[in-house]
């Protein structure tokens, strides 16, 4: 019983949508962490414009996979959140230790 419970949550746009924004607000947060040089000119607005372009293009292919069916598009939500994070932590790491 509680099996369904989680599965209608999980399938839910609206909890998709809020763990999709609530991703990309801590991926936002996480890029801006690192000191950057000086040198790198524009690309300092790589962390900020990415989580933005990830999350909106996991939600558009959510919506596009909601077209076609109701059940696990979640994992769609997921694969993005996770990407956004994976890309936000990689540019943290890389320049957390650049001098």
């Amino acid at each position: 019983m509680k099996t369904k419970v989680y599965t209608e949550n999980l399938n839910k746009a609206s909890s998709n949508v809020v763990f999709t924004i609530v991703i990309m607000i801590i991926s936002f947060i996480v890029g801006q962490l690192p000191h950057l040089p000086d040198s790198i000119g524009f690309g300092g607005f790589i962390p900020i414009l990415t989580p933005p372009l990830i999350s909106v293009f996991t939600l558009i292919l959510y919506f596009i996979s909601r077209i076609f069916t109701k059940k696990l598009n979640w994992l769609i939500t997921l694969f993005g959140g996770v990407y956004n994070l994976y890309e936000a932590f990689d540019w943290y790491l890389y320049y957390k230790n650049y001098k």
